[in-house]
């Protein structure tokens, strides 16, 4: 007989299990586990602020890994560092291969200084050919250039960016065998 203040009904309870937390700034497919003594304020553009964590890498990676929030420097950072990773990857097992122009570009951006002006000028001043290639677009996003604004040439958060560029600049002294473009 069921009684009235038994609402399960003879159903088992359901217990609640504690979700692992994912980093916040890692993407949705890396599916890396946040630690939760990293944690910092996320205020959005609109909606409430919130408490959110992050891996280890991001925390101690981000441009403003000093502060206890994060900014736009730090997503901006993220979009650059995902895209600065995939292409250099993409470039190390043959299944990219940038042309010439690409690489002269290259060579060009790794013997600058990089401000954010600086930066904008060479894409500005770029060829048809470098547009036509993917190099370019780790630097026109805008996050890019965002990130320029907000740290200094030498940041740690700019490696991945510059050793994409340095790697591609050290090709460019070389001949590459191949059609230029993509492999794939």
């Amino acid at each position: 007989m069921k009684t009235p203040t038994s609402r399960t009904y003879g159903a088992r309870a359901l217990r609640l299990v504690g979700i692992a937390p994912r980093c916040h700034l890692c993407p949705d497919e890396d599916q890396v586990l946040a630690d939760p003594t990293l944690t910092v304020i996320l205020r959005p553009a609109s909606g409430i602020p919130r408490q959110v964590a992050l891996c280890e890498s991001c925390h101690f990676g981000r441009p403003s890994r000093g502060r206890a929030q994060l900014g736009p420097a730090d997503l901006a950072w993220r979009v650059v560092e995902s895209y600065a990773t995939t292409l250099l990857a993409a470039y190390e097992e043959r299944r990219w291969i940038p042309y010439r122009g690409e690489l002269e570009f290259a060579a060009g951006l790794a013997r600058m200084a990089w401000t954010e002006e600086s930066v904008r000028a060479a894409v500005r001043d770029a060829d048809d050919t470098v547009y036509a290639g993917k190099l370019v677009h780790a630097l026109e996003g805008g996050s890019a250039y965002l990130l320029l604004h907000h740290v200094a040439p030498n940041d740690p958060a700019l490696h991945s960016l510059r050793r994409l560029v340095d790697v591609l600049a050290t090709a460019a002294e070389r001949p590459l065998g191949g059609e230029p473009g993509d492999a794939a």
